[in-house]
């Protein structure tokens, strides 16, 4: 999938949505520590970066943001506490020891809009092998498609399916349409919770319709 942002990877920087407060409070509430975050699949950094305060490196003393285009890192938002690095989706132990963090060292590993391109069992092990044990998180999120009133959300809907819908993985919308409720996520519950998810967060922006078209 490194290759499907080749051309627009700027673009896909400033029309990505960013993440709602209460998503990264909430994450962070269960973290004890808040030592290191592995921001897994960033792209352009739009969880890793800390624009506003409640971000990941907002709320991390480090971030360590992979992705596998390079093209899209090019594109992310630098700040010191973020160090960006391009991987290959399957790392031995020891690239991930030197590209990531040591065994047993991470507090949170963070995925943004991206799990549903994962091979899954190879990332698991790598996600287990850098998480603190016990107490470390792996957080993953999408977004689905907005709403804003009957008229437009079937007007959008309408064109979405007809001219969009084409030119996407199968698999992976549908995973991101199903709110990731149907995919493999063998993980326990954090404290105080009895489910792994998934949980509704709501995202707001103001835009006008062009914007709004070509995000």
């Amino acid at each position: 999938m490194a290759d499907l942002f080749l051309k627009q990877a700027m673009q896909y920087s400033t029309g990505r949505p960013t993440y709602p407060e209460d998503l990264f409070q909430f994450i962070a509430s269960k973290t004890p520590c808040h030592d290191l975050a592995w921001d897994v699949g960033t792209g352009s950094g739009q969880a890793a970066r800390s624009v506003v305060t409640f971000q990941l490196a907002g709320i991390y003393k480090n971030v360590v943001a992979t992705d596998t285009s390079p093209t899209q890192l090019e594109s992310a938002f630098k700040l010191p506490n973020i160090r960006y690095h391009c991987t290959h989706p399957k790392m031995s132990t020891a690239e991930l020891e030197q590209n990531i963090a040591a065994e047993s060292s991470v507090d949170l590993v963070s995925i943004a809009a991206a799990i549903h391109w994962f091979d899954l069992p190879s990332f698991y092990q790598q996600e287990k092998w850098v998480l603190k044990k016990p107490n470390g998180v792996i957080a993953a999120w999408s977004y689905i498609l907005p709403e804003i009133n009957k008229n437009v959300d079937t007007y959008f809907q309408n064109m979405y399916f007809i001219a969009a819908i084409p030119y996407t993985d199968p698999r992976s919308n549908l995973i991101v349409h199903e709110k990731y409720r149907t995919i493999d996520f063998p993980f326990q519950p954090v404290d105080g919770l009895d489910h792994t998810g998934a949980f509704d967060f709501k995202m707001e922006k103001l835009m006008d319709w062009m914007a709004f078209l070509r995000s």
